[in-house]
């Protein structure tokens, strides 16, 4: 395990991967807000307004792309020093940058005929832009430090969240299916031993917690031995219904997001109806987003109900918005067919496809 204290190696905290494209429009931004302050307090060059902002825009990316460029090719090193001496070391080569282009310019501003001046004399000139360099870069360095530590508690909070809601969810599923394996040992006690195996996959699937993401088909598979001991129990009330294409079965969805709703579906639905109900489960893909919907018959008013029914709506959403954020949802609304009244879970996730969005 890597020691910390270390620089990228030991945990990507001090420098940032200036080698990323994400990293490189955003310190472009924060180069743009210093050349517009830096023409707003003194202009470096002679000119209009326009024409100082567009030259020390110009000169102030070119210092800062060509840092991120050396800092990129130099992270690998920069990763087998300590915190300070990687902080230390990335200020001293953004200023040795910064010196070099500053030469460059005056030699550029002396030698052609651009109208081109610089206000200050070459030593100053060279000077100057060290120092400016070195402090940008200690500002720029600290606001990347500071965002990365954001990152990282919101990613340990999110985690710690994710596994108490995904905690809450496995004895509320497994409890049900005790209760289900418990009404057949004495009238069925055949069936009631494939129940337990059945169960034992379901516990098993459930304390599986070493990834969030698993592949639509592992999370079908989950799905199918929780409904085969909800089928003894139900027999032919219980009529299944997959619409699942076979191009969607290696998207990546949460784990155990789609079990709760297909137990809501035959708790609150299907087994509070008098006869036969027909539980759909439908995926198909929107754009570049994959969409699941569970349907299910309501039952007529007054039947008797279950507790719960919210508890599991509101823990998806939740798990939902601390993986995807604001790109996924999922929707829940009652209407009507020929048959009667439906009640209709939808799932909105973004296509992903071993990691990678699809």
């Amino acid at each position: 395990m890597a020691q910390q204290g270390k620089g990228f190696t030991a945990g990507f905290s001090v420098i940032p991967d200036f080698c990323r494209t994400a990293t490189l429009v955003r310190l472009a931004v924060i180069l743009e807000l210093v050349a517009l302050v830096l023409t707003l307090t003194e202009a470096m060059f002679t000119g209009s307004a326009a024409v100082r902002l567009l030259l020390v825009s110009l000169y102030v990316q070119w210092v800062g792309l060509l840092s991120a460029a050396v800092l990129c090719r130099s992270r690998r090193w920069l990763g087998l020093l300590r915190v300070r001496e990687a902080f230390f070391a990335s200020c001293v080569l953004v200023a040795v940058v910064a010196a070099l282009v500053s030469e460059l310019v005056w030699r550029l501003a002396e030698h052609l005929a651009t109208g081109l001046a610089v206000q200050d004399s070459h030593f100053g000139f060279v000077a100057r832009s060290l120092l400016a360099g070195a402090v940008v870069a200690v500002l720029v360095l600290r606001y990347f430090w500071d965002r990365h530590q954001w990152q990282e508690y919101l990613r340990t909070e999110g985690e710690a969240r994710y596994l108490a809601l995904q905690a809450r969810i496995r004895p509320h599923f497994l409890f049900n299916a005790l209760n289900s394996v418990a009404a057949l040992v004495r009238t069925r006690p055949e069936k009631a031993e494939d129940m337990v195996l059945d169960l034992a996959d379901l516990f098993r699937a459930s304390l599986d917690s070493s990834t969030r993401l698993i592949s639509l088909r592992e999370e079908v598979e989950i799905v199918r031995g929780y409904l085969r001991i909800e089928e003894v129990r139900l027999g032919d009330r219980l009529t299944l219904n997959w619409d699942l294409p076979e191009d969607l079965m290696d998207v990546r969805v949460p784990r155990l997001i789609l079990q709760p709703l297909v137990e809501n579906a035959v708790l609150h639905g299907i087994s509070r109806l008098p006869g036969r109900g027909v539980l759909s489960v439908i995926a198909t893909r929107q754009g570049r987003f994959l969409v699941i919907d569970v349907e299910n018959p309501l039952p007529p008013k007054g039947a008797p109900e279950h507790n719960g029914a919210g508890m599991a709506t509101g823990n998806i959403q939740q798990r939902l918005q601390i993986i995807y954020g604001d790109r996924a949802h999922l929707y829940v609304r009652r209407g009507a067919d020929t048959f009667g009244a439906l009640y209709r879970a939808r799932l909105v996730m973004p296509m992903e496809v071993a990691g990678v969005p699809a």
